[in-house]
């Protein structure tokens, strides 16, 4: 389900661009518990893609996503403790957690774009300073 969302929002597979319905059919996913659909819900609940934004239940399902496993999710949260996002407090114990997570390559489900893991290396590096 959470493919079906990704096509939705690139506008692939003869499927117009719709960030509705994309967040639709990642929420779908999430419901199901899938560590990618709680991921990509996430993403659209924390930046208000596709609907309103909701922070609280944005940060529920990261968090979720990430400890199943999701690198979009411990990157999402490592940002959210190193920048102080999303309502979080900054927090380096936790940003260098969840960015360790990503930068070592230890999440089973790896959906992350290569400039995201290389920025997350960077903000580890920054916290190791």
């Amino acid at each position: 389900m959470w493919l079906l969302g990704d096509w939705y929002q690139l506008g692939m597979n003869g499927l117009a661009v719709d960030e509705a319905q994309a967040r639709a059919w990642y929420e779908r996913s999430a419901a199901a518990r899938d560590p990618r659909g709680l991921a990509y819900f996430a993403e659209c609940l924390l930046c208000g893609i596709g609907g309103p934004k909701d922070n609280v239940l944005g940060l529920v399902n990261v968090t979720e996503a990430a400890h199943l496993g999701s690198n979009l999710g411990a990157y999402r949260l490592g940002w959210a403790f190193f920048e102080g996002g999303h309502g979080l407090p900054k927090d380096t114990v936790r940003a260098r957690y969840w960015l360790k997570k990503v930068v070592d390559d230890t999440c089973e489900h790896k959906h992350l774009q290569q400039k995201n893991i290389t920025e997350a290396a960077e903000w580890l590096r920054e916290l190791d300073q």
